[in-house]
């Protein structure tokens, strides 16, 4: 599968939704993951962020779901069905939880930019003999999406654009 990102340096010359970055870091394609799980380009509508801090935060009005080992994956669920993935790396399951730091109850409806999760970085890169964190992050959505906008640069979170979607029909 290919990717279905229009890498687009200009935000200027995009209109449409914006889906804000949940994290702080320098986002770059998937293929340039450091796993080689990731690098793969499995999914469509992914991206890797080498992580700066580790506060992650409610990108949307959303509720908060979590899958895998570790709760290493994070679901932001739009009520409109979009929902924006991270997934962090896999070696965190080693860790049984240490290194990260709760801060919004799983299954819980989260406003906009609300604190999730804190990550102990310079823990986690210890722990886990890695010179940087790095997650993954894609869009699912049951809403057609005409085409999705991204752009290599570094992300604050809770501030810049993860993605600009460009839609059919406006999101309810």
């Amino acid at each position: 599968m290919h990717s279905v990102i229009n890498w687009q340096q200009d935000w200027r010359k995009v209109s449409g939704v914006p889906v804000k970055s949940p994290v702080t870091g320098q986002l770059f394609p998937v293929t340039q993951h450091p796993e080689p799980l990731y690098q793969q380009d499995l999914l469509p509508a992914a991206v890797c962020v080498r992580l700066e801090h580790g506060l992650i935060l409610a990108p949307f009005a959303c509720q908060l779901q979590t899958t895998l080992a570790a709760d290493r994956r994070l679901h932001f669920l739009h009520q409109s069905g979009t929902k924006l993935c991270l997934e962090l790396s896999p070696k965190l399951a080693k860790l049984n939880g240490r290194g990260l730091h709760w801060l919004a109850a799983k299954e819980q409806m989260l406003a906009t930019g609300t604190p999730v999760l804190q990550l102990d970085l310079a823990f986690l890169q210890l722990e886990l003999d890695l010179e940087e964190l790095y997650c993954l992050l894609y869009l699912d959505s049951p809403v057609r999406i005409d085409a999705l906008y991204c752009r290599q640069s570094r992300l604050a979170a809770g501030q810049d654009p993860l993605f600009i979607m460009q839609l059919k029909k406006p999101l309810s």
